[in-house]
């Protein structure tokens, strides 16, 4: 590897994250694009690779795979030309020099077309996979290349000058869970190598230690969650604990590495023990590796020839986006992919019909309440053509409701052939996000009645201004409004004359009411048992989703003898 080339990572994207949304809308640079020669584009093979082999080792750890995003691509592409026509390493870019698109990773990106907060970049030089492989044995690099939170990525290759440029740029969102935790290597993951070179920037290992050492590892914890370190150990087979390193954290706090301080033994199988903290609870977090072809001595199998292709392949093409929703509302959505196989398929002939499934078979996702007319719990759609040759593009079309709680929710899909395979796993999902703006204002109500006990009031009303921007919808739960008993005080349960729920005294009387306009609640209510003046709090509430606000409305009712 030339000497201009070390292995780096950017360390801007985690203190971005720590940013406020104000600071993150004013971190973008003014951008002075270079006019020169004709750029070096790697090849959509070199480029498809690169993704491949990075997928690959991310599916070996159980951290789900990404799909490469053509904007993303770009800005990795420009980086590299960039590097290889300066003969340069790193990740940040000098205006006016050849190539230069933007200062930063995220700005390069940005500059690609894709306006995201979270960006991080891995470079180095050598070939292509052999860069990608050489990152990922880096324990800082490997970090972002198999981020559960990564959601796309971009590989870009230059030779520019006779100078090799490997670079890739990695986009991430914390708001979802699609694992729990990934370690690396991961539990009875086998033909884990010995030993690291122990080159890096920023530099794992202690000052004045150099490689080689063994080969790192490593725990991640999904959503940002914050991992501390108690203790950590590596135990060979004979019982003995392997001296290590802890690594420093460096651009992030969700997870930690260690390092042996000497190559690990080939054929070995080893225990590892993580006593961690995660986010204020203890955790115990412990596993098993192999340097060599089996975990634990066990026999290696025999030689299995591999199956052959069945012919049944498949490429993310494209997808309609979803609006923002208030709650419970509906929306058709369009996810396209292309036949990339050798084999039509054919709707409504099994063993050749797609359909589009929700990956692992998930049903969480029907129980969350987005299943909206689906097949079945975990299956969405069914190709809408006919039949769809290789080489074609088939289309899925289903309908997704928003949940109750405000938020987004990533709705995961994988194409697949019923009773034969899944087709490729891309990291393909939908984003369905739910706005709450439910607000209301107190207008007019009846006047207080005076009852003797047991007597039934007169229909006694109470109006509320619809004071947010999203309309009262009767009969939709999720979006009517229901006139409530405070905090669902029972108290009062036995003064209800046929409320429609114990402590729902009435529902919204229109059909619709939209912003600006008024909603009326209409009921009765039957006299105490004792005389006395009797105070009922009441407030307006969209159950399964939020209160509206209390104005310390009240109904006073008095008995009398």
């Amino acid at each position: 590897m030339p000497s201009a080339y070390s292995l780096e990572r950017a360390m801007g994207w985690d203190s971005v994250r720590r940013m406020s949304a104000t600071a993150l809308a004013c971190s973008v640079l003014a951008l002075g694009l270079f006019v020169g020669p004709f750029a070096q584009n790697a090849s959509a093979d070199t480029s498809g690779d690169m993704l491949l082999l990075n997928n690959q080792l991310r599916f070996a750890v159980g951290s789900p795979t990404i799909p490469a995003d053509p904007r993303v691509v770009q800005a990795a592409q420009n980086h590299a030309n960039y590097s290889s026509a300066n003969g340069v390493g790193g990740h940040y870019e000098t205006a006016g020099l050849p190539y230069y698109t933007g200062y930063a990773p995220r700005d390069r990106v940005i500059a690609a077309g894709l306006t995201t907060t979270f960006v991080s970049e891995v470079a180095t030089g050598g070939s292509a996979l052999g860069g990608v492989a050489q990152l990922w044995d880096a324990p800082y690099h490997r970090l972002g290349m198999l981020h559960p939170q990564a959601t796309s990525v971009g590989w870009g290759y230059s030779t520019l000058g006779g100078r090799s440029s490997v670079v890739g740029d990695i986009t991430y969102d914390f708001g979802f869970r699609a694992v729990d935790f990934v370690r690396s290597p991961a539990d009875r993951q086998t033909s884990i190598p010995t030993s690291w070179s122990g080159r890096e920037s920023p530099n794992p290992l202690p000052a004045g230690v150099s490689g080689p050492v063994g080969y790192p590892i490593m725990l991640i914890y999904s959503q940002g969650r914050n991992v501390a370190m108690r203790a950590a150990e590596i135990v060979a087979p004979n019982g003995t604990r392997l001296p290590i390193y802890y690594a420093p954290q460096e651009f992030e706090y969700d997870y930690q590495v260690i390092v042996p301080q000497q190559p690990l033994a080939a054929n070995t199988t080893y225990h590892v023990r993580f006593d961690i903290n995660v986010s204020g609870v203890m955790v115990t977090n412990e596993w098993d590796f192999s340097t060599g072809t089996t975990i634990s001595g066990s026999p290696a199998p025999a030689p299995i020839a591999p199956p052959a292709d069945s012919g049944l392949h498949s490429s993310w093409a494209g997808q309609t986006s979803v609006p923002l929703l208030q709650p419970a509302a509906t929306s058709q959505v369009t996810v396209s992919f292309r036949n990339t196989g050798t084999k039509t398929w054919t709707k409504g002939t099994a063993g050749t019909q797609v359909a589009l499934g929700v990956r692992n078979d998930d049903v969480s996702f029907t129980a969350l309440g987005l299943n909206s007319g689906w097949l079945s719990a975990n299956r969405v759609a069914v190709q809408n053509e006919a039949s769809v040759a290789p080489g074609a593009v088939a289309t899925f079309t289903f309908t997704v409701k928003a949940p109750f709680g405000a938020g987004t929710v990533k709705l995961p899909l994988r194409p697949v052939i019923d009773g034969v395979a899944w087709l490729e796993d891309q990291g393909v999902f939908v984003p369905i996000t739910t706005v709450v703006d439910y607000h209301s204002r107190w207008v007019s109500q009846s006047s207080y009645p005076t009852l003797r006990m047991g007597e039934v009031s007169t229909p006694l009303t109470i109006s509320f201004l619809n004071a947010g921007s999203q309309t009262w919808v009767k009969g939709t739960l999720g979006q009517e409004a229901r006139l409530g008993v405070n905090l669902d005080d029972a108290t009062w349960a036995a003064l209800a004359v046929n409320w429609p729920y114990t402590t729902r005294p009435a529902v919204q009387t229109e059909t619709t009411v939209a912003p600006g306009t008024l909603a009326s609640f209409t009921f009765q209510i039957r006299g105490p048992s004792q005389p006395g003046t009797y105070a009922i709090h009441l407030r307006p509430v969209i159950d399964g989703v939020t209160w509206l606000e209390d104005e310390g409305v009240f109904l006073y009712v008095t008995v009398i003898p």
